[in-house]
């Protein structure tokens, strides 16, 4: 009855005739021509004032700084403003749809590179989206969707002075704008809120094309479709709740619904697809992109048994439960941990508002709404690190409007029990009464957590300052590369600083170095001056150590935080490093499609016991690179066998190939190889590739030595062998092999064999002249006419120590086993052995001191090799 009566205050629908039509569609009401108009409006903009409030209320500072997802989107973002370019899909850091970065470069415009910058897109889409919910709701409320449903606003009438259902849109609006979930979500600088900006305005379109069987609505509806494609892989997620919406409408009659909505459906696919077509190409192309980000953290992935998926499965069922009414997320990058997505007076209308959807599972748009939130919710469900605000982020929405949807059926039910007029007003308290709490766990106890103060970098912003302080024209300034290789400080000084790269600069008088402790002893550099920073090779020791006493002096500056935690120091430089470059010791020459590799900074000597091993190499760009490629940096042997592992992104973060100018830069990489064990003595060399992970393959190397078609091999390296043992006995006199080896000794275990058993020997070589081939050892057994009766051939060591890596005066212990024959006759035999290059078969001439020289480069030992009888 109440109802009735507000009904018949104010018409919300009023329908019109349709020209050339012959039924009354619904459309949306002018809000001049009802009486509950202004009351809307003033809704709307009070809602909007609040959700401005809690996404704009300290923006530059709350908090101070930025964590690293949001700061590589602004490094993306800054890369195309200053490189150009473009991409539908970055694939580092996990891989990201590329439209924010292409959103955020207006922001970074106007606000510089700056937290604000970031955070005004995200938050300003926040704001947008309780816009569009609240036009959406007002719309669906109204919308007809044909014989036998209730117009929407019939069945959440609430008696009131608004007009009849359209308090649903100001109710649900108010409850997202004071949402805890979205209002830290909004504020977080990610590109995951703009599936919700996309999803409120898809199927709002969608539904009105549905209902006036309107082209026009499908149009735009698919055209948001394919655009909510290129926000955030929980989008991918739409589709599937329209498709799971729409399938029940066509179990009655379904030639007549298809006749009837096929060809909107149509036009809704086709504009989708034509928007999406680019992604998609790109997914086809590169299909571990499609998959990577998602599939890293399916639970699946982490466990072994089915019991133990289907056991966690239901821990995350309940902990995404606990998100909504008391736990909230433990992860302090969403905000207070442990405070509920909700506030826990609304958790159970959420339960109501669902009951209520589902319920009403015939209307379209009850049956929509129930799987938007069920969908949305579930990847949570099967993935790790459950709850995940940005993995449920298709659910916040829904989640709004499915309180509502408690809250006025609950307040439905109580003015029909009871006569208290102020009941209409029971919503609106229990929403109003939540705000302080949001506001304290957000906007106080939050950022006084250490914790958080720490994922945000202040200490980035403390560094970041005292730089733009410092950082002059005239005096050079030095900040590590390894702590601008954070993210959020580099993102915080691509502004004022465009970056390049150099092999040298012309030193100045003095500069000075602002880094942390920890990275006193870092070797490489960037060097801040006239608005530049360029990076530079490592610095040599003398470089190192420079740097090093100033920042250990107590008269360095220390660079506190607000909170006063010393984040680095500022100390003044007697000399400029610039003057302690490390430069190419080796010449390289190997290009990889736009790449070309240079030189190499190494030593060609090996400690066999060091952990890591420092290889720096010097790149230049052919082209301009769209991709950012990784190096693929491997120790290997002569068997290609892996021993080390230095790969990674050449500069990483501060300078990544996308930023390579072509014929401008000269890149000095530094890679730390890691062994994974201790090395053998021998041969060793460094394979170089260049990866590419958006399509996971290896650029081809088009111009160098070799047969690989992907791998180019610096060296050789070795490992040295350790000092021989000095008793084996020397040789009467000195035997020379050519000018590349003396033999200093040479010992038998025994010269008296049994046939068919081996004659085992040591070799004691001394290298002369260090050569750039390969010499095989000969070992040979002569009978009393010098004919070969057994032999055995073989590089020093087996191989593994070839003469090419010998250095002049280094002793080589080399042990042969000279198997013999088991038909060996009995009697006295030869013992000869000499050096030869196998390619070509050629022996190194013998020199013996005092003559007596073998004319074939063979050197007879004196003993004889004695074959017994069995």
């Amino acid at each position: 009855m109440m109802a009735a009566q507000s009904q018949s205050r104010a018409e919300p629908c009023p329908e019109r005739s349709r020209r050339g039509s012959r039924r009354i569609i619904n459309r949306q009401p002018v809000l001049s021509r009802s009486k509950g108009s202004p009351i809307l409006w003033l809704a709307f903009t009070a809602v909007l004032l609040i959700a401005f409030f809690f996404r704009f209320y300290r923006l530059a500072d709350h908090p101070l700084g930025l964590f690293w997802d949001p700061s590589v989107n602004g490094l993306d973002a800054v890369r195309l403003m200053q490189r150009g370019g473009h991409a539908v899909f970055m694939p580092t850091n996990g891989g990201r749809e590329a439209l924010v970065v292409y959103l955020l470069i207006p922001f970074i415009w106007l606000f510089d590179t700056t937290p604000f910058a970031v955070r005004a897109l995200t938050a300003t889409t926040g704001l947008l989206t309780i816009a569009l919910l609240f036009g959406f709701l007002k719309a669906v409320s109204c919308l007809d969707f044909g014989t036998g449903y209730k117009r929407l606003a019939a069945q959440l009438a609430i008696s009131s002075s608004w007009s009849n259902g359209l308090c649903l849109a100001p109710l649900a609006g108010l409850i997202l704008a004071t949402s805890y979930w979205h209002i830290a979500v909004s504020r977080l600088g990610v590109r995951a809120v703009l599936v919700a900006v996309f999803s409120v305005p898809m199927f709002w379109f969608f539904l009105k094309g549905w209902a006036g069987q309107q082209k026009r609505w499908f149009v735009l509806s698919g055209l948001l479709m394919g655009l909510a494609g290129y926000t955030y892989f929980a989008a991918r997620l739409l589709p599937l709740i329209l498709v799971l919406s729409l399938i029940p409408e066509f179990f009655d009659r379904p030639k007549q619904k298809i006749g009837k909505y096929g060809p909107g459906l149509l036009v809704f696919i086709g504009s989708a697809l034509a928007i999406y077509l680019p992604m998609a190409w790109y997914l086809v192309t590169h299909p571990a992109q499609f998959t990577a980000r998602a599939f890293s953290v399916i639970i699946w992935n982490f466990l072994d048994t089915p019991a133990a998926i289907i056991a966690e499965m239901g821990r995350n069922a309940l902990r995404a439960l606990g998100f909504f009414c008391c736990a909230g997320s433990p992860n302090p990058i969403f905000g207070l941990p442990g405070w509920p997505g909700l506030p826990f007076v609304l958790t159970p209308f959420l339960l109501l508002g669902l009951a209520f959807a589902l319920k009403q599972w015939r209307h379209i748009f009850c049956r929509l709404l129930a799987l938007w939130w069920l969908v949305g919710v579930a990847p949570s469900l099967v993935t790790i690190e459950a709850p995940h605000p940005l993995r449920m982020i298709v659910a916040v929405v829904p989640t709004a409007v499915l309180i509502a949807f408690g809250l006025i059926n609950t307040a439905n039910w109580l003015q029909a029990r009871f006569t208290f007029s102020t009941l209409r007003w029971l919503p609106l308290a229990l929403i109003l009464t939540t705000l302080p709490g949001t506001f304290r766990a957000y906007f106080i106890d939050w950022t006084r957590l250490q914790t958080t103060q720490g994922i945000y970098d202040y200490g980035a912003i403390a560094i970041r300052d005292a730089i733009l302080d410092h950082a002059g024209d005239e005096t050079p300034l030095y900040v590590p590369l390894a702590r601008l290789n954070d993210s959020p400080l580099l993102f915080y000084l691509s502004g004022p600083f465009a970056r390049r790269a150099a092999l040298e600069t012309s030193p100045a008088e003095s500069a000075l170095v602002i880094a942390p402790e920890k990275n006193a002893q870092d070797p490489t550099w960037l060097r801040l001056q006239n608005h530049t920073a360029t990076v530079l090779p490592p610095l040599t020791g003398a470089g190192q150590r420079l740097i090093k006493t100033a920042l250990a002096d107590p008269a360095a500056t220390p660079i506190q935080t607000g909170a006063g935690e010393i984040v680095a120091r500022l100390a003044a430089l007697p000399a400029d490093p610039a003057q302690f470059l490390e430069q190419p010791t080796h010449r390289l020459e190997a290009v990889f499609g736009p790449v070309r590799l240079t030189g190499g900074s190494y030593s060609p000597v090996i400690a066999p016991q060091a952990g890591n091993i420092p290889f720096t190499l010097f790149w230049q760009a052919l082209a301009p690179i769209n991709n950012e490629y990784d190096v693929i940096l491997h120790l290997v042997d002569d068997q290609r066998r892996v021993w080390g592992d230095g790969s990674g992104r050449p500069i990483d973060w501060v300078y990544p190939t996308t930023f390579w100018r072509p014929g401008l830069d000269e890149i000095a990489a530094r890679h730390n190889v890691i062994l994974t064990e201790q090395l053998a003595p021998g041969r060793y060399w460094l394979a170089v590739s260049l990866f590419d992970p958006a399509t996971g393959r290896r650029l081809p190397l088009t111009h160098a030595h070799g047969d690989s078609p992907d791998t180019f091999f610096a060296g050789p390296l070795k490992a040295p062998l350790p000092p021989p043992d000095e008793n084996i006995p020397p040789l009467e006199q000195e035997v020379i092999f050519g000018d590349v080896a003396k033999l200093s000794g040479f010992q038998a275990d025994q010269l008296a064999v049994t046939a068919g058993e081996p004659v085992k020997i040591a070799l004691l070589w001394e290298a002369v002249t260090p050569s750039g081939l390969d010499y095989t050892v000969f070992v040979h057994l002569l009978d009393a006419n010098l004919n070969l009766v057994a032999g055995y051939d073989a590089q020093p060591l087996d191989g593994h120590y070839p003469t090419s890596i010998w250095s002049a005066g280094e002793r080589i212990l080399d042990p042969h086993v000279l198997p013999l024959p088991a038909s060996l006759p009995p009697g006295q035999y030869h013992l000869a052995l000499g050096l030869y290059h196998q390619p070509t078969g050629e022996r190194l001439p013998l020199h013996v001191a005092g003559g007596g020289a073998d004319a074939a480069g063979r050197l007879f030992i004196p003993q004889p090799v004695i074959v017994i009888k069995k």
